[in-house]
């Protein structure tokens, strides 16, 4: 029997990101496993076998971060500190 978390995460690494989209997708969405989420969070950053779409890595990191997620988190708060105008 597969994990398709780890697939997804797999594909994810050897840069197969319309393969990894396809298992994690369902398992952020879905299941609300975090570690699927902040994988789709990237995937969306990085416009990575999709457009990228910052506002859409930033909705999934923050499904992943209210699960307990701290890389997520962490991202999000790395994007929320490079985005202030500092005067």
């Amino acid at each position: 029997m597969t994990d398709p978390l780890a697939d997804g995460i797999a594909a994810y690494d050897t840069e197969d990101y319309e393969k990894a989209y396809t298992l994690l997708y369902p398992l952020g969405a879905y299941s609300r496993d975090a570690e699927a989420q902040f994988y789709l969070g990237m995937i969306y950053f990085y416009g990575e076998g999709v457009e990228k779409n910052v506002e859409a890595a930033m909705a999934w990191w923050k499904k992943a971060m209210r699960s307990g997620h701290v890389d997520a988190a962490y991202r999000l708060s790395e994007i929320t500190t490079s985005t202030k105008t500092t005067f």
